[in-house]
C-alpha cells in the first residue's frame, strides 16, 4: 500500500450483497484520500480478512469497481487504484448507450441539453490563450474539410473539446472530455456529406467560435443551439 495519506480502514460488512458494501467502502476510501490513484490494494486473501467476507464477495466488488473505471489491475503486479480520466468516467455509461435502440437519438438530446450551457461559459470565461487555443482547433477542423483528411472526425470533435477546454473550469472540463470519450464511436454515423465545405459544419463552427470569442454568452449558446439542430439533420 502506498505510505501517502491515511491507511484505509476497512471495516467488516453484513452478509447481504456484500460485494456491494465492499464498493461502497473503497469509494468511501478514494474520497477522504486514504486511497489515492497509483495506490497498490492489498492481495485478495488479506482483503476478504479486512471486510470479513468471503473472496469470492472480494472478486465480485473487484468486477464492479474495474467496470467502474475505479481500478486497475496490471498482470503480476496487482491491483491498483485507477488514475481518473475521461474515458474512466464515461466508462460505466458505455453500454447503457450502446445498447439503447435510440442511441444517435438520445445522444443528440443530451448533447443540446449541455453543450450550448458550455459555449457560453466559454464565451464567459474564455482568455486571450483560450481564443488562440480555440482558433488553432477550428483552423485545424477546416483545413482536415478542405484536404478532405482522414481525421476529419477526429478534427470536428477536437474543436468541440476545446470550447470546454477554454471554460477553464475544471468540473466542465471533466464532464465534457468524458461525454466526448462516450461519443467518439458514434462520430461514425455522421454522414460525409456533413464535412462538405460549403455545409453546415464549418459554417456552425465558425460561428460558434465568433459568439465565444466575442464574449457573447447568448450568441454563443444559440450558435451552439443551432449547430446541433443542423448536425442532428446529418445521422445516416
Amino acid at each position: 500500500m502506498s505510505t501517502r495519506g491515511a491507511s484505509p480502514a476497512f471495516t467488516a460488512v453484513k452478509s447481504d450483497r456484500a460485494y456491494r458494501q465492499v464498493v461502497s467502502q473503497f469509494q468511501a476510501q478514494v474520497r477522504a484520500g486514504n486511497l489515492r490513484s497509483g495506490d497498490r490494494l492489498p492481495p485478495e486473501r488479506e482483503m476478504a480478512l479486512q471486510f470479513g467476507v468471503g473472496r469470492n464477495s472480494i472478486r465480485e466488488a473487484m468486477r464492479e469497481l474495474d467496470l467502474l473505471g475505479l481500478i486497475d489491475s496490471r498482470h503480476g503486479e496487482g491491483t491498483f487504484v485507477a488514475a481518473p480520466s475521461a474515458e474512466t468516467i464515461a466508462k460505466p455509461f458505455r453500454a447503457v448507450i450502446e445498447l439503447s435502440s435510440t442511441a444517435s437519438e438520445s445522444v443528440m438530446e443530451f448533447r443540446h441539453a449541455v453543450e450550448p450551457g458550455v459555449a457560453a461559459l466559454a464565451a464567459e470565461n474564455i482568455t486571450e490563450e483560450g481564443v488562440a487555443a480555440l482558433q488553432e482547433a477550428l483552423l485545424d477542423f477546416e483545413a482536415a474539410v478542405h484536404e478532405e483528411r482522414s481525421d476529419v472526425r477526429e478534427a470536428d470533435a477536437n474543436f468541440h473539446l476545446m470550447t470546454g477546454e477554454v471554460t477553464g473550469n475544471p468540473t466542465v472540463i471533466g464532464v465534457h472530455s468524458a461525454l466526448y470519450s462516450l461519443l467518439k464511436d458514434f462520430r461514425a454515423n455522421l454522414s460525409s456529406s456533413s464535412y462538405d465545405p460549403g455545409d453546415c459544419a464549418v459554417a456552425g463552427h465558425r460561428r460558434i467560435f465568433d459568439a465565444i470569442v466575442a464574449g457573447d454568452r447568448v450568441a454563443a449558446a444559440r450558435a451552439m443551439r443551432e449547430h446541433l439542430d443542423e448536425v442532428s439533420g446529418s445521422l445516416e
